[in-house]
């Protein structure tokens, strides 16, 4: 077995028995049959690479896809019994690592993760410091600098920053930041506005590049 972890979203019991019969060898495997407790997991643990069905009762794989995206980074598959050009047309527009039509061998799928894992392998090698002129974040030790002085910042404030800081210039709601902070449901949205008032003073003057847009979000500004 690779040091590999698997994560399998699927409403199907059957199948997703099928996928820890012929998987469970060569990964290891989180098997998630409610596609809403992604999150709940999400925030406990790590994964290297997220498989989705596409279509489920409680909600459709592109839209578990498009919220995944924006809280995480991992490599998402998707493994669809849809066979349509169309479908997968938009499943690889939206960012999607890779689009699989069942049925599939399962040697292909194995080679197809491993590949997926080892291309975002590398690239997160490259990218394990982030920085912004006097502002250095490094992922690996969770650490910030700024003017290279260490910051001390809580795990709320660090996980702000680090969303912000991997995606610059991207719009998150406060709905989506709720949903990291909080992945299990337990949210106050006027907190964030305390954590990022926090989070604005120990980082300045950088965090004048920390925007709040009415009505739409917040943004890092770079």
């Amino acid at each position: 077995m690779s040091d590999i972890h698997v994560t399998i979203v699927d409403d199907s019991s059957d199948n997703l028995r099928s996928y820890k019969q012929l998987l469970e060898s060569s990964f290891k495997l989180e098997l998630i049959q409610d596609p809403t407790l992604i999150f709940e997991f999400l925030s406990k643990a790590s994964t290297d690479i997220i498989i989705l069905d596409l279509h489920m009762p409680q909600m459709s794989g592109f839209t578990l896809f498009q919220k995944i995206r924006e809280l995480y980074d991992f490599p998402v598959i998707f493994l669809s019994a849809d066979p349509s050009e169309d479908v997968m047309i938009e499943g690889l527009s939206l960012g999607a690592e890779d689009f699989i039509s069942k049925p599939v061998s399962i040697k292909e799928l194995i080679a197809r993760i491993k590949n997926k894992v080892l291309i975002n392998g590398s690239k997160k090698n490259q990218s394990e410091i982030i920085t912004f002129k006097d502002f250095e974040l490094n992922c690996e030790l969770q650490s910030v600098k700024l003017n290279n002085e260490d910051i001390q910042l809580t795990p709320l404030e660090y996980k702000l920053i680090h969303l912000f800081a991997k995606n610059p210039n991207r719009i998150y709601s406060k709905d989506s930041v709720a949903k990291l902070l909080w992945p299990n449901g337990d949210s106050c949205l006027q907190s964030i506005d305390t954590h990022l008032s926090n989070l604005r003073k120990k980082l300045h003057p950088f965090s004048s590049n920390l925007v709040t847009i009415k009505s739409r979000g917040y943004v890092l500004r770079i």
